[in-house]
């Protein structure tokens, strides 16, 4: 039979390097004086061995089934029970066992409510699903009335005449291909027969973009295929083809440059509206740029990203990762909320150089760095636990629907105390661990930053991260794997724009196609550009298909003008 490591140096006297890790964790924390942090500590820690002893379990049955008949060792169980044995060290007194018993039993109050909320909000989905298994969204449709046979309608019985009682309603979806639709406009000409000067032409259509046949509806296709279904334009030019037209690359690229110059106006008044949110998230991607002038002809920019109040979203884009020409050039200034990762180049924008922002920390990113360690390392498993408390609190907030008052009040009395057992274990790690280890610096992190990350505490309009900002930014990532890059450093200008627009109108539930549709037209037909704000994708909703209002389209601007 063979032995594994961690057996063999259980039997020579020393201590298996996990149980090494995590007994050092718990003095550190019995050493300033944290004994329940210290049980709950290398509880979580026992736990995570069980964990990965269980799948090493599971993925040795799983060979020996493969192996059919081929015996196959068993995890050795010593280094478990070394583990056991530390934790039967670690008793814990009267105070700390109550304490513990608190914790869980608040645990279990969360998973409680959590459960009752999922039941009510479950019980409503069957609900609607009962009522309409499907639904169509501005969507054409037709009525048919089906009517009973004439012999039919005569009762079999008595053979007087049926009398009609009502109607049955039933549904059924067609899909129509889409396709295209050329019109072609006979222009009358008249001229004087004597003088043969003066010829008078009829107007032609309106063009959105000169000299070009391309209708809104099509300029809206050929962008929303682009940028809200990564479809690069190449891929369309084979479908278009499909359909019987023949559109050559290069005429939608120019397609796509005149309808972001169209709309770069708009873009700006949506970028307004962003540095006047109560919250702005911000992040970073690359993306490739081709540039002559360089020496391999392709230039990595930057897609800055910008969301306001988790609704609005801008991105910008520089040839550079520079803070210059990045977020301390577009948030200069600020003071209220910013959120974003620890990296440097947003720290100008808290220290009052560029701005006197308040800074809001992101535990998404914390907790990453936990999760890098999980296989390596059991003592993670403590701050994880922790983290994931924080994390299922704000899961009742959302299915409760709270408003940040409530939000606030429910991290008050769930979230705080998990906080600070979780800086309990911080200040102890950072003290005992070799400040050059992955553990150390993970701990650090979170030290360095604690103020930012708590923030959320105490406003219920922050979020404990900043993913609605990171995910804005897997469109670009999706888009870059279709199409590769962008053709020009202006070309990634426009693109930030209409990426700006179509991830807006995703953020607001607002369709892009019919939405891109009207709004460059109305652009085309010279839109007054003080009512700019009107074009945005949720005031567009309101004036149009997204609200029951009954009032005029004028008297809506009024209100709306009023209401800012």
């Amino acid at each position: 039979m063979s032995i594994t490591p961690a057996a063999a140096s259980a039997r020579n006297g020393a201590e298996p390097a996990a149980l090494v890790q995590i007994r050092s964790g718990a003095q550190a924390l019995l050493a300033n004086g944290k004994t329940e942090e210290a049980v709950d500590y290398s509880l979580a820690a026992l736990a995570a061995v069980l964990q990965k002893n269980t799948e090493l379990e599971l993925l040795l049955a799983k060979l020996r089934r493969q192996a059919a008949g081929i015996r196959s060792e068993r995890i050795a169980p010593e280094q478990l029970a070394l583990l056991l044995e530390q934790m039967r060290q670690l008793e814990p007194s009267e105070p700390t066992k109550e304490k513990s018993e608190a914790e869980a039993r608040q645990d279990a109050v969360v998973e409680q409510e959590i459960d009752r909320e999922k039941k009510t909000a479950a019980h409503g989905r069957q609900a609607r699903r009962r009522r309409e298994r499907w639904r169509a969204r501005n969507v054409e449709r037709e009525v048919h009335h089906r009517d009973v046979p004439v012999e039919e309608r005569v009762c079999a019985g008595c053979g007087r005449a049926k009398r009609r009682i009502g109607e049955d309603i039933t549904r059924t979806l067609e899909y129509v291909p889409a396709h295209f639709k050329e019109h072609e406009h006979h222009l009358a000409k008249y001229a004087c027969g004597t003088c043969k000067e003066g010829v008078s032409t009829a107007a032609g259509p309106a063009k959105v973009i000169a000299k070009s046949t391309a209708d809104a509806s099509v300029l809206a296709q050929v962008v929303v295929s682009k940028f809200a279904d990564h479809v690069p334009l190449h891929r369309q030019h084979r479908i278009y083809d499909r359909s019987g037209v023949n559109i050559p690359v290069s005429t939608m690229s120019n397609w796509v440059a005149g309808a972001a110059d169209l709309l770069l106006p708009l873009v700006d008044v949506l970028a307004e509206r962003v540095l006047h949110a109560a919250v702005v998230g911000t992040d970073a991607t690359g993306l490739k740029v081709l540039d002559p002038t360089s020496a391999q002809n392709v230039e990595r920019g930057t897609m800055w990203c910008y969301v306001g109040d988790d609704l609005d979203v801008v991105f910008r884009y520089t040839p550079t990762g520079e803070g210059a020409t990045g977020p301390w050039q577009f948030l200069a200034g600020r003071r209220g909320y910013i959120q974003a990762d620890a990296a440097s180049v947003f720290d100008r924008l808290f220290n009052g150089q560029e701005a006197s922002a308040v800074e809001v920390g992101c535990w998404a990113h914390a907790r990453r760095k936990y999760v890098a360690l999980a296989e390596t390392d059991y003592r993670v498993a403590y701050p994880l636990q922790l983290i994931r408390r924080l994390y299922r609190v704000e899961y009742l907030g959302d299915l409760r629907d709270l408003a940040p008052e409530g939000r606030a009040a429910l991290r008050a009395e769930y979230t705080r105390d998990a906080l600070t057992s979780l800086k309990h274990w911080l200040d102890a790690t950072v003290e005992q661990e070799p400040p050059s280890s992955e553990l150390a610096k993970a701990a650090k992190y979170c030290v360095n930053h604690w103020t930012a990350l708590n923030r959320f505490l105490d406003d219920g309009r922050l979020s404990p991260d900043n993913n609605v900002c990171e995910q804005q930014l897997r469109d670009i990532a999706l888009g870059r794997k279709n199409y590769l890059f962008a053709g020009s450093h202006d070309a990634a200008r426009r693109t930030a724009a209409l990426y700006s627009l179509t991830r807006t109108c995703a953020q607001h539930d607002v369709p892009p196609l019919p939405y891109l549709t009207d709004v460059l037209r109305k652009l085309a037909d010279g839109w007054d550009q003080s009512r700019l704000e009107e074009l945005l994708p949720d005031r567009w909703q309101l004036l149009h298909n997204g609200s029951d209002d009954s009032r005029s389209p004028d008297d809506l601007h009024e209100s709306l003008t009023a209401s800012n």
